[in-house]
């Protein structure tokens, strides 16, 4: 039988997925995704496909992949951006696949190397006491105890560990002994490495792919093709992950790793020959204790009262004062690691050595400004204070590094277009020769969903007037829905300015930050009336079926905050091409992610829910068109809040109908 044959009668309505899972509904769109990307594999081209909201294209695209895989003995990379998806395809989708295909199928999840248990640092660390507090102590007896048993990938312990427990004990290349370390044959890492030479599919996340390319590809085993999901957020991780951020918390940390005077602890004290060196030891880290505290203190001098953040754009702003000391301690760190007889330790200097050295030459980087296609800025929060820097124009990178390097590259997203345009985000990726695949969702917005476009409140610029007028609006608004919303905000500062002006007697209200994201979503999901106020990741990726989120409140149309450092960086740059920034850029961005804020509402057919807009620039602006044409087709609109009431009462039970 034909693959494109085997495809669609897994799809259909009497077909496999059908006999496997009780609610599969067969769906246009998902079958013709799927044979999309089968033909991008097998014609060896590029493919953008938008596929909305529960058209199942995760499924969509991993049918094919298993099947040209097992077909031509290829190899295929599946990239992700969130752990959500990346557990989804693990634990429920590729799982489903599996039963499909049977034994046929050899899948592997891969995580980068720190996230894997090195047992020979384990145990360093216990037998040296390389650990801060008894806290920490107990800690590293926990996961020895885990280690017998568990998987060795940390990411997958069952409580959270302590940075300094997760630097101490996590594979590290530059510390790793191979076939000499004597638990070589027990090694976590080398295991799993194993498996996924064996592996048709490989899962990963964006930044582990990068940090593969940035080493030529000699992280993971040779594959042939990829698959890139959430590919909308692939131009921010490239960006950010071939830049830089440095902070004075971290260089601080790295120097107690080597030794904390305040409680005995870190790598110098189980050093035999650092006895007699002890003082000199002492004198150069104390050397780079003050220059941290003098130079990270030049840096936010830089910064006024009010600031906190500020691009640089002359180099040398401040004085490199920590040049010599790190040059120092890295000699020291050297000269030790040449003395030292136990390899355990010496393995422990190595890593130490480089990263002190990899710290000098990130400050060295910056404030040279060496790149010219990269923004580079300051921030201060509280104590914490960083240098950063991150790409402007990612285009060529990813030509170079990922289309030009595969014959295969298949991005897809539920947001890739503006206005039903790729040509965005085709530009912004250097994907000039790649085919476009745009399937609608398949869920009926004209009987599932209501837009109210809120017209009375000031604009958002005049921010104390609108925030006293969004408080006052959102109380209507939940009075009409009984609670039951995510509220969504462009900041935090918005947020805090909002509820601290909203009546809180009716319902529970779920802050982001008070509580951990996965505990927030758990009591949103369980108390029905209750209503969560969030900003930034809870735009996308955050999905709640049912009748807890029956409303959605988009305050701001969310464009980037104009003073972001990378954001004057790309409108520089675009200037400098004679484009327009706001609308080849700005414009774009923010249609992208109002799309993906759109999206939080319905999540299956049975949902049904009222988005609520509160900027009346998507109104009064002419770019406001962009925004709404970029919404499903056939969508209710009204600017009557009490359309809104009218809405939930055609419920029968005043919520959603899960009948």
């Amino acid at each position: 039988m034909l693959i494109e044959e085997r495809i669609k009668i897994a799809f259909s309505k009497n077909g496999d997925f059908s006999r496997i899972l009780p609610d599969f509904e067969e769906r246009a769109e998902q079958t013709k995704m799927a044979l999309a990307v089968f033909t991008a594999l097998n014609n060896s081209h590029h493919l953008m496909v938008e596929a909305g909201t529960g058209v199942g294209k995760s499924l969509a695209y991993c049918l094919p992949v298993a099947l040209w895989s097992k077909a031509n003995k290829k190899r295929v990379v599946v990239s992700t951006y969130t752990k959500l998806l990346q557990n989804q395809l693990i634990k429920k989708d590729l799982p489903i696949l599996k039963s499909i295909l049977g034994d046929e199928l050899s899948v592997a999840v891969i995580y980068g190397q720190e996230n894997y248990l090195c047992l020979r640092r384990l145990n360093a660390s216990i037998n040296y006491g390389l650990f801060d507090t008894f806290e920490q102590a107990a800690e590293i007896n926990e996961v020895l105890e885990w280690s017998k048993s568990g998987s060795g990938i940390l990411a997958e312990y069952p409580a959270p560990l302590s940075p300094n427990i997760l630097e101490r004990i996590g594979r590290d290349s530059d510390n790793c002994f191979s076939t000499k370390c004597p638990f070589h044959n027990q090694c976590f890492y080398l295991q799993a490495k194993k498996r996924w030479q064996q592996a048709d599919i490989l899962v990963v996340n964006h930044y582990l792919f990068f940090a593969n390319a940035e080493a030529d590809y000699h992280i993971l085993p040779k594959f042939d093709a990829i698959i890139f999901d959430e590919a909308h957020r692939l131009e921010e991780v490239v960006a950010h992950y071939f830049g830089i951020e440095l902070s004075n918390y971290s260089i601080l940390r790295l120097l107690s790793l080597i030794y904390n005077p305040r409680t005995n602890r870190g790598i110098i004290p189980r050093l035999v020959h650092s006895r007699s060196k002890r003082v000199e030891i002492g004198q150069v880290l104390d050397e780079c204790h003050n220059a941290v505290t003098e130079f990270f203190a030049q840096i936010r001098q830089k910064l006024s009262e009010e600031e906190f953040k500020r691009r640089i754009k002359e180099p040398n702003i401040v004085n490199n004062n920590l040049d010599e000391p790190l040059k120092k301690l890295y000699n020291t760190l050297s000269e030790l690691k040449n003395k030292e007889d136990d390899p355990d330790l010496v393995g422990e200097l190595i890593s130490l050595t480089k990263r002190t050295e990899k710290v000098r030459q990130a400050i060295a980087r910056f404030l040279d400004l060496e790149d010219k296609n990269s923004v580079y800025w300051i921030e201060a929060a509280q104590e914490r204070i960083s240098l950063n820097s991150a790409l402007i124009d990612c285009s060529r990178l990813f030509a170079d590094k990922v289309f030009n390097k595969f014959p295969s590259v298949i991005m897809t997203s539920a947001t890739l277009t503006v206005n039903r345009d790729f040509s965005f985000l085709k530009h912004r990726f250097g994907a000039n020769n790649c085919q476009e695949l745009l399937l609608d969702s398949p869920f009926n917005y004209q009987r599932q969903t209501l837009l109210y476009l809120a017209q009375t409140l000031p604009l958002p610029n005049d921010e104390d007037n609108f925030y006293t007028a969004c408080a006052r609006m959102i109380n209507e608004i939940l009075k009409l829905s009984q609670g039951r919303a995510l509220i969504l905000f462009t900041s935090y500062q918005a947020l805090k300015a909002v509820y601290e002006r909203m009546k809180k007697d009716n319902f529970t209200f779920l802050i982001q930050g008070e509580a951990p994201v996965f505990k927030l979503l758990e009591t949103f999901r369980e108390d029905v009336s209750s209503v969560l106020l969030a900003t930034q990741s809870f735009w996308q990726g955050v999905d709640v079926p049912g009748e807890a989120l029956s409303c959605l409140i988009i305050t701001r149309l969310p464009f980037d905050v104009p003073d972001d450092p990378r954001l004057e960086g790309v409108t520089e740059s675009l200037r400098e091409q004679g484009r327009d920034p706001f609308y080849s850029f700005q414009l774009p961005q923010a249609v992208l992610r109002f799309r993906q804020g759109f999206g939080r509402l319905i999540r299956n057919t049975k949902d049904r829910g009222v988005v609520c807009v509160l900027d009346k620039r998507i109104v009064e602006r002419s770019y406001g068109k962009f925004f709404l044409e970029s919404l499903p087709k056939k969508l209710p609109m009204t600017f009557n809040i009490n359309a809104i009431a009218q809405f939930f009462k055609n419920d029968k039970i005043a919520n959603k109908n899960f009948s």
